[in-house]
Protein backbone atom coordinates (compact mmCIF):
# COMPACT_ATOMS: atom_id res chain seq x y z
CA UNK A 1 0.00 0.00 0.00
CA UNK A 2 2.77 2.66 0.90
CA UNK A 3 4.37 1.64 -2.83
CA UNK A 4 1.19 2.89 -4.61
CA UNK A 5 0.81 5.82 -2.59
CA UNK A 6 4.86 6.57 -3.16
CA UNK A 7 4.36 6.05 -6.75
CA UNK A 8 0.94 8.71 -6.69
CA UNK A 9 2.71 11.42 -4.91
CA UNK A 10 5.98 10.85 -6.99
CA UNK A 11 3.78 11.37 -10.08
CA UNK A 12 2.02 14.21 -9.16
CA UNK A 13 5.10 15.87 -8.28
CA UNK A 14 6.73 15.15 -11.68
CA UNK A 15 3.83 16.43 -13.47
CA UNK A 16 3.88 19.60 -10.99
CA UNK A 17 7.14 20.23 -11.96
CA UNK A 18 7.04 20.11 -15.81
CA UNK A 19 3.68 22.09 -15.75
CA UNK A 20 5.94 24.92 -13.91
CA UNK A 21 8.26 25.15 -16.41
CA UNK A 22 6.65 24.02 -19.33
CA UNK A 23 4.43 27.38 -20.11
CA UNK A 24 1.15 26.73 -21.73
CA UNK A 25 1.37 27.78 -25.48
CA UNK A 26 5.02 26.54 -25.44
CA UNK A 27 6.21 23.86 -28.12
CA UNK A 28 7.20 20.81 -26.70
CA UNK A 29 9.31 18.11 -28.06
CA UNK A 30 11.83 18.77 -31.13
CA UNK A 31 9.90 21.22 -33.57
CA UNK A 32 13.92 21.60 -34.93
CA UNK A 33 13.43 19.54 -37.79
CA UNK A 34 10.74 17.36 -39.53
CA UNK A 35 8.67 19.05 -42.74
CA UNK A 36 5.08 19.55 -42.09
CA UNK A 37 5.94 20.42 -38.45
CA UNK A 38 4.29 23.56 -36.75
CA UNK A 39 5.42 26.44 -34.15
CA UNK A 40 2.89 27.69 -32.64
CA UNK A 41 0.09 26.62 -35.17
CA UNK A 42 2.75 27.89 -37.83
CA UNK A 43 4.09 25.89 -40.85
CA UNK A 44 7.57 25.24 -40.94
CA UNK A 45 9.42 25.63 -44.07
CA UNK A 46 13.14 24.64 -45.02
CA UNK A 47 16.02 27.29 -45.87
CA UNK A 48 17.50 25.80 -49.23
CA UNK A 49 21.02 26.47 -48.40
CA UNK A 50 21.77 25.32 -45.27
CA UNK A 51 18.51 23.03 -44.65
CA UNK A 52 17.45 24.41 -41.31
CA UNK A 53 13.56 24.64 -40.32
CA UNK A 54 11.99 28.07 -39.92
CA UNK A 55 8.71 29.73 -39.21
CA UNK A 56 6.79 30.37 -42.44
CA UNK A 57 6.53 34.51 -41.18
CA UNK A 58 10.50 34.53 -40.49
CA UNK A 59 11.60 33.18 -43.71
CA UNK A 60 12.83 34.69 -46.72
CA UNK A 61 11.10 33.90 -50.07
CA UNK A 62 12.17 34.25 -53.33
CA UNK A 63 11.66 32.17 -56.79
CA UNK A 64 13.94 30.11 -58.16
CA UNK A 65 12.77 28.70 -62.14
CA UNK A 66 9.06 29.65 -60.81
CA UNK A 67 9.32 27.24 -57.76
CA UNK A 68 9.08 29.30 -54.38
CA UNK A 69 12.70 29.02 -52.32
CA UNK A 70 12.94 29.85 -48.94
CA UNK A 71 15.81 31.23 -46.38
CA UNK A 72 16.56 31.72 -42.91
CA UNK A 73 18.77 34.35 -43.40
CA UNK A 74 20.03 37.48 -46.25
CA UNK A 75 23.44 35.13 -46.05
CA UNK A 76 21.93 31.96 -46.93
CA UNK A 77 19.86 33.30 -50.00
CA UNK A 78 23.70 35.61 -50.99
CA UNK A 79 25.15 31.80 -50.56
CA UNK A 80 22.70 30.21 -52.26
CA UNK A 81 22.26 32.69 -55.38
CA UNK A 82 26.21 32.57 -55.64
CA UNK A 83 26.33 28.74 -55.73
CA UNK A 84 24.00 28.86 -58.27
CA UNK A 85 26.51 30.96 -60.42
CA UNK A 86 29.12 29.19 -60.58
CA UNK A 87 27.14 25.72 -61.03
CA UNK A 88 26.03 27.64 -64.67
Amino acid sequence: MRFIIIMIVTYLAYKFLVGMFITKGEPRGNVSGQPGQMVNGEDLVEDAYCHTYIPLSNAIKTSVQGKAVYFCSKKCLEEFAASQKNRT
